[in-house]
């Protein structure tokens, strides 16, 4: 299906990263003593579970109230999941209002407001959206790529209209939200942006009526854009420096339309404003 849709920078804010979770949990409130790690902490979905010893698991909802200990840049902090309640769109997706303390010990929201001004997030297992797979859980506010793409249904757990696995869609999802062309981690795009997108495994609708201010913008792989088209915001990179930077890129965007890029791999393919503007 086709559908405009906004777009901020991926980051879980320790001011800016995606947090490693350490696999550590405690309830109530948290002090120094708290911070020694207790294991079985594993993520189903966008659910914490919380493996116990002789009892069972606690999981979603269930950790409520409790508190992460994670690592932001290099340093053990205090995460409160102050909340946690299904996407009133989605309820396999848990929205968690992580919080973090100030110097003076009040909490405080761990994620800056998305263009909505909700500032939920979602936890993700092992490697989804990293570069490398490093084997810690990672957290991501709903103003980043990883979660716009789990909102959107890329659930890198889950199956397509057809069967088809959706982890590749996934991580194509997380480069066309950035629109990180090149699929070197250099994003072109800003906050609150709309793009338009369909695939065959999740958005197979087309809109009856087209927007005439859009164009096919790009075909996207799990390893950047097949194909450049257009680009979302010519002063981040116009088309051209953009492929001057990337031969392979510019040899397979000689001739970039929706067919020639399917033809290519892609699975997703955009659309984006012939006059780049933030909103609707």
């Amino acid at each position: 299906m086709h559908r405009a849709v906004s777009l901020r920078r991926a980051f879980l804010r320790s001011r800016g990263r995606v947090l490693a979770v350490l696999f550590a949990i405690v309830t109530g409130t948290a002090s120094a003593g708290d911070l020694a790690a207790t294991p079985g902490v594993t993520v189903e979905g966008t659910a914490f579970v919380l493996q116990r010893p002789g009892q069972r698991p606690l999981k979603g909802a269930e950790l409520r109230g409790m508190v992460l200990n994670i690592e932001i840049g290099g340093r053990v902090e205090a995460v409160r999941l102050a909340r946690i309640s299904p996407d009133p769109d989605d309820a396999e997706i848990l929205r968690h209002e992580f919080e973090r303390q100030d110097e003076s010990g009040q909490w405080h929201s761990a994620c800056e407001p998305n263009f909505e001004g909700e500032t939920w997030g979602i936890p993700v297992g092992p490697g989804a959206g990293q570069a490398s797979h490093t084997g810690a859980i990672s957290l991501t506010c709903s103003s980043g790529a990883i979660a716009k793409c789990i909102r959107y249904g890329y659930k890198p757990w889950g199956r397509g209209h057809n069967g088809e696995n959706l982890a590749p869609y996934f991580a194509a999802c997380v480069r066309m939200i950035r629109a990180d062309y090149a699929g070197d981690g250099s994003p072109h795009t800003k906050p609150g942006t709309f793009i338009k997108f369909h695939d065959e495994a999740v958005r197979w609708q087309r809109d009856p009526a087209p927007a005439t201010d859009y164009v096919f913008e790009a075909g996207w792989s799990p390893e950047g854009a097949v194909c450049v088209a257009h680009v979302r915001w010519p002063e981040y990179g116009t088309r051209e420096t953009i492929l001057a930077s990337s031969p392979d890129l510019a040899r397979r965007s000689a001739t970039c339309t929706e067919e020639s890029a399917r033809a290519s791999g892609a699975l997703i393919f955009s659309a984006s404003r012939i006059s780049p503007r933030v909103g609707r």
